[in-house]
């Protein structure tokens, strides 16, 4: 889940004036825009990048790979996964069997599925389903009031750089690599890294990072990899395959009493 947004920085033709009454001359290059100074505004860039643009559905086949403490891989099964933007989220497992067991993301809620009946419901704000696709559909400051759940602090915003790109960094001062903060490609505007903890059941709290990368689908961003890391190093891998934007996805996908229903054979 790569377009750019690109500034021209040099006037190629002499202009006289411009509606500042500045003059500007051929070759002068132009001012840089200020960087966003909050998470707003953070978030205002990445839905005026893409508005209009954003796919409402996705459809793909995600290739799972987990990695041992020794760096070795190995096969973690294949999933159907089923989207509709913003909140909604259908995962089967379908290799490698599909017996009707996946999870339900939907709102804020996971749902649990074990052999077609559900097993679990808990409360959950899925922080890569928020920021990678939810964030580019709804209001501004509906992502706003999400993102500060997730217990990022959405007034600290700076400028940085990740596999040397420009980004902004919302969550974290830069001496800071332990709270949760997520990384916005600044040219791109999307999601590129996402640092966020979560206290297990048992009071522990969890730290996963993310790193994202990105393919070109039909003129649409979607992610091609997505690596887990906890303790500094990987142990999963996601791999997007079989991408299909704006496909006809059912409404009843996405009801937990239906589950059943849309269980896939394959």
């Amino acid at each position: 889940m790569s377009r750019s947004r690109l500034l021209p920085v040099l006037a190629l033709l002499p202009i006289v004036g411009c509606a500042s009454g500045t003059a500007v001359r051929a070759g002068d290059v132009a001012p840089e825009p200020d960087p966003p100074s909050s998470a707003r505004g953070v978030v205002e860039l990445m839905r005026d990048a893409y508005d209009g643009r954003w796919y409402e559905t996705l459809e793909f086949r995600q290739r799972n790979t987990a990695y041992s403490a020794d760096g070795t891989e190995r096969d973690a099964g294949t999933w159907l996964e089923r989207q509709r933007v913003p909140g909604l989220l259908r995962i089967d497992f379908v290799a490698p069997q599909a017996n009707g067991s996946g999870i339900l993301f939907r709102a804020d809620t996971q749902y649990v599925f074990d052999a077609g009946r559900l097993a679990q419901e808990l409360p959950l704000l899925h922080p890569l389903l928020l920021l990678a696709a939810d964030a580019y559909a709804l209001p501004v400051d509906s992502t706003v009031r999400l993102i500060a759940r997730l217990g990022i602090d959405t007034a600290v915003v700076r400028r940085g750089a990740w596999q040397g790109r420009p980004v902004h960094v919302v969550g974290a001062a830069a001496d800071d690599s332990t709270s949760s903060q997520f990384w916005i490609d600044a040219e791109r505007l999307l999601l590129v890294r996402l640092r966020h903890a979560q206290t297990a059941p048992n009071g522990r709290v969890v730290a996963t990072d993310y790193h994202l990368t990105y393919q070109d689908v039909a003129g649409m961003p979607v992610p091609h990899e997505i690596v887990f890391h906890r303790g500094g190093r990987p142990y999963f891998r996601e791999t997007y395959v079989d991408v299909r934007p704006n496909v006809a996805v059912a409404d009843d996908l996405f009801l937990p009493a239906h589950w059943a229903q849309g269980i896939p054979e394959r």
